[in-house]
């Protein structure tokens, strides 16, 4: 809830009484709350595809979804987060594909911010590197140190890593002992070719497997919701402003008279009945107001009519 629109009001009918048979007035609508607002959109997905432009991250989501983000030969192909979903046996979960992250990200460098907030929504990550590149563990630091920059929890997330291009011959030679380094800091890393489909289902089950006990831990440490009865008790309050003039606070009665009209001498009667019965009559009376004095209730002034 955002907003919350204007209390309605009621037609003639509502107001038919044994002796007042066709009411000839109603109640207006009260005015509801206006915002100017600032929307920003996130998107949700349950594992992101984090990395250095060219990394193979687009063409790791072709290979898990049926999804079509470009891919070409050349940095910054994705310039949208693209999202597919990913089938593990009879389960699935939905990927995005994050445009490629550089140094500098997140003081908003290449559109790093436009990047990094989408991550927020994701669950699990999959790092995606360039196996085949000059220096796959440095790039690994690059990223995880703009995610850790950022903030918002991006750096705690679950992470994999997913060493792509083994497709190339300098993947080949230099995976296995990739794999023996980011093992030895207790990093999960999984050799697969985007290109060529190897190694990508089994990424998927381990980054299912992941997403499982993440959804798993967030309801354990999720307390259940407190349960509160909310009574709403349509009080009326009488004060005196500097200039002396009676004013009666309170939201139901503020908007009984601003949804009557005061012209209408049925309609008049209707709301200082329904103040009476709101208990206004006694607040008054406590504070000293007599019949005929001027009273203010929110924006509207009346004069005030004893029984």
């Amino acid at each position: 809830m955002i907003a919350r629109g204007g209390r309605s009001g009621w037609g003639n009918r509502r107001f038919a009484t044994a002796t007042r048979k066709a009411p000839h007035f109603a109640q207006r609508g009260a005015e509801g709350e206006q915002l100017r607002l600032y929307i920003e959109l996130k998107l949700l997905a349950d594992v992101g595809l984090v990395g250095l432009p060219n990394a193979g991250k687009s063409t790791l989501l072709r290979a898990w979804s049926a999804a079509h983000p470009k891919v070409a030969a050349y940095p910054f192909t994705t310039l949208e987060p693209e999202l597919g979903v990913v089938q593990v046996g009879y389960d699935s979960f939905v990927a995005a594909d994050m445009p490629g992250l550089i140094e500098g990200a997140s003081t908003g460098v290449g559109l790093g911010h436009e990047f990094l907030r989408h991550i927020e929504r994701t669950r699990v990550l999959v790092h995606v590197l360039d196996a085949s590149g000059g220096d796959p563990l440095g790039d690994r630091a690059l990223i995880d140190a703009e995610l850790a920059a950022f903030g918002h929890g991006l750096i705690s997330k679950p992470q994999l890593i997913a060493l792509n291009k083994i497709d190339t011959p300098e993947a080949r030679v230099c995976v296995l002992d990739l794999q023996s380094q980011l093992a030895r800091v207790g990093a999960e890393a999984l050799p697969v070719s985007g290109l060529i489909g190897e190694g990508t289902a089994e990424l998927a089950r381990r980054a299912f497997a992941l997403l499982q006990a993440e959804r798993a831990r967030l309801v354990a440490e999720t307390p259940p919701p407190a349960v509160q009865a909310r009574v709403r008790r349509p009080r009326a309050e009488a004060t005196r402003a500097l200039d002396g003039t009676a004013v009666v606070r309170g939201p139901t009665a503020e908007w009984l008279a601003a949804t009557f009209d005061l012209q209408d001498d049925d309609a008049r009667q209707e709301l200082l009945d329904r103040l009476r019965r709101l208990g206004v009559a006694r607040a008054l009376q406590r504070l000293g107001v007599r019949s005929g004095e001027r009273v203010r209730i929110g924006a509207v002034e009346l004069t005030w009519e004893d029984r």
